[in-house]
């Protein structure tokens, strides 16, 4: 009976990383699009899918974010995959989160170092983003207005990008909504860009995990651009001008090694049960491949 159970659990482990192997490459594409004859590759992240045009009701979100994009050229537009797909099929879904990744055609790095073509584009004092999610949760700001932005104020200012928080009022499907933005200035060589995140405003705190993805949206687009990925460094990236947040993580409790578990008890099973389920599986391939070669 174990043994059963261990070629059950082999082929559904097989089935499962198969499966999640083709959702990855079937979502995390990278867009390669010209900008003045160089070429910018613009990453998806995993779990993220474009905007499509020929969609009735994503056709309705375009239009209302190409008039926040206003004369910046979208070079892609993306949603979390599951918000996207029940905003599909929902006429009544509420607006989901939307990121952009914009060619700003009004700025120029002027053949500056990145650091100081931010500071020159993206000026002011830099509030960190505790005091920013003080001001964001005080009400959704007053200056927001329709399809025009009110900062909040800037998070932060580093190597790679500048950071800033942003209101703005949007008309989706013909109602009138408050959204919440990221705004990160970069650029990819002397190429200037936008990476914004937006989300529908809720009481201000969502400012928090938006930060962290915004942070790593501009961490893939650097990367896939020939720079180091700092995503799987303990640290942050540098922070020179307020010192960084410091967030306080729950202990992990470890599990009690004194009791075994399933893996204890069946390790042994399930390892045999890959080794013959593979075989059985080479097996099956080689019997096909010969029937299905043809006749001399």
């Amino acid at each position: 009976m174990r043994f059963l159970v261990a070629i059950a659990a082999a082929g559904a482990l097989g089935l499962l990383s198969t499966a999640t192997l083709a959702q990855d490459r079937q979502q995390a594409t990278t867009l390669k699009v010209d900008i003045e004859g160089e070429t910018i590759s613009v990453p998806a992240p995993f779990g993220y899918c474009d905007l499509e045009p020929g969609d009735r009701r994503d056709r309705v979100l375009i239009a209302s974010f190409d008039r926040l994009a206003g004369q910046d050229r979208v070079l892609r537009r993306l949603a979390p995959c599951d918000e996207l797909k029940s905003w599909r099929a929902d006429t009544a879904h509420e607006p989901i989160e939307i990121v952009q990744i914009l060619w700003t055609r009004r700025l120029d790095t002027e053949g500056e170092d990145r650091r100081t073509f931010l500071r020159r584009v993206v000026p002011g004092d830099v509030l960190g983003k505790a005091r920013v999610l003080e001001l964001a949760e005080k009400g959704f700001p007053t200056g927001g207005t329709e399809d025009r932005f009110a900062a909040v104020g800037l998070i932060e200012r580093t190597d790679r990008a500048a950071i800033l928080a942003e209101a703005v009022v949007t008309k989706i499907d013909g109602e009138t909504r408050q959204f919440m933005a990221l705004t990160a200035t970069t650029a990819v060589e002397s190429t200037p860009m936008i990476v914004q995140v937006l989300t529908p405003y809720d009481d201000g705190s969502e400012i928090d995990w938006m930060l962290r993805d915004t942070r790593e949206h501009i961490d893939r687009l650097l990367s896939a651009n020939g720079e180091t990925s700092r995503r799987f460094r303990e640290s942050r990236p540098p922070i020179g001008e307020t010192p960084p947040d410091v967030t306080t993580r729950k202990a992990r409790t470890p599990r009690d090694r004194s009791t075994p578990g399933f893996f204890d008890n069946n390790g042994g099973y399930i390892a045999f049960g890959l080794l013959v389920g593979g075989g059985l599986l080479i097996a099956i391939g080689m019997l096909v491949a010969r029937r299905l070669r043809p006749t001399p």
